[in-house]
Parts: C-alpha cells; structure tokens; sequence
C-alpha cells in the first residue's frame, strides 16, 4: 500500500499545481488556457517537453522492450533520438515565428493557413486516431503497474479510472500553464528515481559489466544484430522503428504546443536541441534494467513483460523506495497522457469547432476543450480495458501513423510547389496504408520487416508511398488561392534569418 499512498499523492500534488495556476488567472483567456499566454522559460519548457513526450513507454515499455528482444532496443533509440533534435528545431522553427505572429494556438493552424480549411480539419482527425493508441499504452501501463505494486489490492481496472480521473481534473482546471508545471516538476522526478533504479538493479549481480555478461552468458540471442534471418533485430527492423519514432515524434501535438508557449526562440533552440541527449540517456537506463530483469525476474512474455520495471524494483530495493522508483514511472506516464490529451482537445476546439463557428467565443472554447479532456481520457479508458498489444508496440503504431502528416508540414514551411491537393492526399493515402496494413498482418506486419514490402515495415512502406503521392499529386496539381496566398506568409524573408 506504499505504493498506493506515493501514486494517490502525486496526483493530489499534481491537481493541486493546477489549481495555482487556475486560481492565478492562467485559464482566463483561450490564449492563457491553450498556450500558456506564450511565457514558458527555459527550465519549464525543456522539461515539459521531456515529460510529454518521456512514457510509459520509455519507462515501462522500453524495459519490456529490453527484456523481450536485447540490445537491438538500444540501437533503436540511438537512430531515433540523435537526429531528432535537429529535425525537431529544423520542422519547427517557423512553427514558433509564425505562431507568434499568427497568435496560432493549435497544431492545425499552420496547415489551415497555407492549404485551407480541409486539410486543417483532416489533419486534427489523423492525429487524434493516431494519438490513441499511445495514450491507451500509458493507462495500459499505468494499470499493470498499479496491479502489481499494489498485489493485487488494486485490480488493472481499477487502476484504469484511478490516475486519468486525477489526470483529467489537473488538465481541466489549468490548462497548459498548469499542465507545464506538473510536468517539469515530473520529469525531475521521474529522471533521479530511473537512475536509483538502475543501480540497485545493476548492483544486485555485482555491477553494470558483470551483470550484462551473465545475461549474455544465460540468453546469448539478445545481443543478436544482423541481416540475416533468426536474428532478434536485424537493421532493416532497427531503421523502421527508429523511423517511426524520430519522424512521429516530430508531428505528435506536443511541439507545436511546446513552440507557441516559448517566451523566446532561443528557450524553443535549447528545448528542441538539449531533447535528444537527455533522452537518451534517460530511456537507456530503464531498457538497461529491462535487459538485467532477465536474470531476477525470468519467463515473463508478451503483455506481462510490461511488469517487470516495477518487479525488478521490488526484488532489489527497499519496499519504500521501490514504490518510489515506479512512481515515478507513472509520472512519465502521466505527463505523457496529459500533453496528449490536452493537445488534441485543444486542436478539436480550436480548428474544428472555431473554424466551422468563428462567432465562438474564448471562454466557450475553454469550455468545449474541458469537456474534449473528458471525453478523450475516457473512450482511452474503455479501449485499454482489455489490453493485448505491449506498451511498446503499441506506442511505436501510434508513432507509424501520424508520421504520414510529416510531408504536408515540410511542405507548409519549405516548398512553394507543395499544393493541397498533395498534402490531403498524401496524409489519407499513408493512414488508410497503415490501416490496412494492421488489419491484413496485424501488428506484425506494420512494425517488423516484411519480404512483401522488400524488407521494409508497413509504416515505413507507407511513409514512402505518401510521400511518393504528396510530391507527384503536388506537381500534377495548380496552387490555389488560398496556396498562393499563403507564399508571403510562410516563406518571408525574414523567416530565414
């Protein structure tokens, strides 16, 4: 039950930042609810950004992924996390100068203005069903875990309403002021908790060196790397995932609320830059402990893998501080439900219902994301009821899928021929792709190397077709009024200085 009592007062900590920042004022206009009223410093930011974006999929679900399938999971997050800073301040720099400008509020905004108002709605639909799947791997995790550290007392189930209850009443009253506040002071959290973790594990067989060559001595094929066949990862599989994840990554809502929240663009430079390195290290750690878990916790497999952050925790640290170390965990996991959350309750308020009734007002768009919060946190909540897929994998689907916005975005800010003919087409042509893909191999076949696909993923087969289709659609097609228009806007000199 120390568990229990650590997780019930993060949460109330958490509502309770919250609810400063709506007694303050910081949820009076939609430009204070939504973005915070763009002054979000340095420390803020980066860590914000770190927590909405750092899991239950970093922290749970990395671990299942060392624990099921070894150091190929390593190289994985090298590929996605080195480059993506770069791509990120590369993608979204201009995000955060015209957002300023614009007084942009929402991810659909930049799309809206250089394509028109269907790919600005398409958009906001795409990446809500894609954001799913990742969210529901956060309250899968989060429920696995309150089960097991709980022993039981508290079933997944309920586990379930548990902390999206509290996740939602923060979300709710502060807005994102409120939701960048709990996240900083989560992901401080949560990063000294997944460095004692890792060393009481790595210490439990006598250190970091000599507890990795027990585990190669016990299950050699988790250091397997290769082309050929009967490897645990072979390079075409590290380069998809890797993919998926660097590319998602960049087109998910939480950069685009990061960069209108920016006091200035050299806290978005710093937030954007110092993102992969921090990561880095901070996720390896916990795929690390998963590797170890082989020898203290063996024979776990599929879903029931996703425990074993929290077992290693138990079997080497005092009850105490292992309630400690998964809780922090769950904050990874709670920031990361939030960000979400927020952010696509506040693209629906804002480009769909703003856009089809301008004469909405501030305060009824405050409204209507409130109630987009609930709505969203609890048709996750039934889906992740009966869970069958691991956290991991399914974060990575979740990643696969909204990566197809990923040329309309380049487009928007980077090539005058792009159309929205192009954009549309490309974005619906990679989704129905990944889709179909799902539902004629299952999982297996979107996220692992398919002959069919000449040793390509079904994601990145769908990545390359859309882009295939917005380059080819673009040329095929005539800019429209709104494209044309949008020109000075987007690529004004001042914008490359």
């Amino acid at each position: 039950m120390v568990a229990v009592a650590i997780i019930t007062g993060i949460c109330l900590i958490s509502v309770y930042i919250s609810y400063i920042a709506f007694r303050k004022g910081f949820t009076k206009s939609a430009d204070d609810y939504f973005v915070a009223g763009s002054s979000l410093g340095y420390f803020v930011l980066i860590f914000s950004l770190l927590s909405s974006f750092l899991s239950a999929f970093s922290m749970f679900g990395m671990a299942s992924f060392g624990y099921r399938l070894g150091f190929g999971s390593l190289y994985v997050l090298t590929a996605n996390l080195v480059p993506l800073g770069f791509l990120w301040y590369f993608m979204h720099k201009k995000t955060f100068l015209l957002g300023r400008s614009r007084k942009w509020m929402s991810m659909g905004a930049p799309f809206g203005e250089r394509y028109g108002t269907p790919m600005r709605i398409i958009l906001v639909l795409v990446v809500l069903v894609a954001s799913i799947p990742y969210v529901v791997a956060q309250l899968q995790g989060i429920g696995v875990m309150l089960e097991a550290m709980s022993q039981g007392i508290i079933s997944f189930h309920t586990g379930l309403f548990f902390v999206p209850f509290f996740i939602a009443l923060y979300l709710m009253m502060g807005g994102m002021k409120g939701a960048a506040w709990v996240n900083a002071i989560q992901g401080v959290f949560f990063s000294i908790m997944v460095f004692i973790l890792f060393f009481f594990v790595m210490m439990k067989n006598g250190g970091f060196i000599p507890t990795m060559e027990l585990v190669m001595a016990k299950h050699p094929i988790l250091f397997q790397l290769g082309w050929a066949g009967g490897k645990v990862w072979s390079y075409p599989m590290v380069f998809g995932l890797a993919a998926a994840m660097c590319i998602g990554c960049v087109c998910f809502p939480q950069p685009y609320m990061h960069a209108y929240s920016s006091r200035s663009v050299r806290g978005l430079k710093a937030m954007f830059l110092s993102f992969g390195g921090i990561c880095l290290v901070v996720i390896t750690l916990p795929t690390l402990v998963g590797i170890a878990g082989n020898l203290i916790v063996p024979g776990l497999k599929g879903v029931q893998a996703d425990k074993i952050y929290g077992l290693v925790a138990s079997a080497t640290m005092p009850d105490w501080l292992a309630a400690f170390a998964v809780a922090g965990g769950f904050t990874a996991a709670m920031s990361t439900v939030n960000g979400l959350v927020f952010g696509n309750a506040t693209n629906i308020s804002v480009d769909i219902i703003k856009t089809l009734r301008p004469a909405t007002g501030s305060s009824e768009l405050i409204t209507i994301a409130r109630a987009c919060v609930a709505v969203i946190m609890t048709v996750c909540v039934i889906i992740a009821w009966n869970p069958n897929t691991p956290v991991a994998e399914l974060s990575i689907i979740a990643f696969g899928t909204v990566a197809v916005t990923f040329f309309a975005l380049w487009g928007a800010y980077y090539w005058k021929r792009a159309t929205a003919t192009g954009a549309i087409l490309s974005t619906l042509v990679g989704v129905s792709l990944n889709i179909g893909f799902f539902f004629a191999g299952g999982k297996a076949m979107v996220l692992f190397p398919q002959k069919s696909l000449f040793q390509l993923n079904g994601f990145l087969a769908s990545f390359i077709i859309s882009g295939i289709v917005f380059f080819v659609g673009s040329y095929l097609t005539t800019p429209g009024r709104t494209e044309e228009k949008s020109l000075k806007l987007f690529f004004h000199p001042i914008l490359t200085k």
